[in-house]
């Protein structure tokens, strides 16, 4: 599905959530000027640019750029927002919320430039499951907010087999974002820290050596559930009524992650960094309470 775009000419590709590509539709930015209520949904068009390892854990990067679909829907149980991505409301309270959340990874096509080379392509990701999140704090102006998120996502390929389990993810993390009036408009920072979970039939998706694929430098490996390393996030963005730009960078630390000795994991760092820029050219009549 992603043939369309132009490839660089090593024709890498990375792994990278889902939610991380869809800066636009998903993350860091409120209205500036805002009153008490916003459009039901909102559209636009906009272009994203990346930097990124093939996967965490290659060494291998590239940098790819695409458009992207702007879309933001405020409904009482589905939304699509800019600081959540895609999620299903179930419960909602002053300080606690359970949501259904969505995250991928992109494809991993074959290659000779890395560790896999001689190995099969690998498919894209679809992560769906619970997310519970509990405010640990908020400023009295509610421009100050720290958070505490726990998703546990179910995780299948799409490809051939048309839909496979590959296992399952568990990633709480602190959340603390700041909004604050700056440069013209209203600003959003954001910072989030904390470990990665996952089973053995996620991580050897990515880590395992099957004996056939096995060379002199490359020996057999199969994964263990367990830690899956650490994740530091950060964003900043600022729009208009009618613009935006967001910017992020995320940093993961494998070090201590259990698939570390697999002969696949050339670096214990993995780095990703992007920018957004996105034009909203309607919105909806009908509002909602902001």
């Amino acid at each position: 599905m992603f043939n369309n775009y132009s490839q660089p000419k090593h024709k890498s590709a990375y792994r990278l959530p889902i939610s991380l590509l869809m800066l636009v539709n998903c993350i860091f930015l409120t209205k500036a000027g805002t009153a008490g209520h916003l459009p039901l949904w909102e559209a636009g068009i906009g272009l994203g640019a990346l930097n990124a390892p093939h996967y965490r854990g290659s060494k291998t990067r590239v940098d790819f750029a695409l458009p992207i679909p702007y879309a933001i829907y405020r409904g009482d149980v589905f939304k699509v927002d800019r600081e959540e991505g895609i999620t299903g409301k179930i419960f909602k309270s002053e300080r606690l919320n359970l949501d259904i959340s969505l995250a991928g990874s992109l494809p991993v096509p074959k290659t000779d430039d890395s560790a896999r080379a001689g190995m099969p392509s690998l498919d894209l990701l679809f992560e769906v499951g619970p997310e519970l999140e509990y405010k640990l704090w908020q400023s009295e102006k509610k421009d100050n907010t720290f958070w505490l998120k726990i998703p546990y996502r179910f995780v299948f390929s799409v490809g051939d087999p048309l839909l496979q389990y590959q296992g399952w993810t568990f990633s709480p993390y602190i959340n603390y974002k700041i909004k604050v009036r700056q440069f013209g408009g209203l600003m959003r920072y954001s910072a989030s820290i904390g470990p990665i979970f996952a089973g053995s039939k996620y991580h050897n998706y990515f880590y395992e050596v099957d004996s056939i694929y096995t060379t002199p430098e490359r020996q057999a490996y199969q994964a263990d559930s367990g830690y899956s390393g650490g994740r530091v996030t950060v964003s900043i963005a600022r729009n208009t009524k009618k613009y935006f730009i967001g910017i992020f960078a995320r940093y993961d630390n494998l070090e201590d992650a259990v698939f570390v000795d697999s002969p696949l994991v050339e670096t214990t760092d993995y780095f990703v960094y992007g920018i957004a820029f996105a034009w909203i050219f309607t919105s909806s009549d009908e509002k909602v309470p902001h």
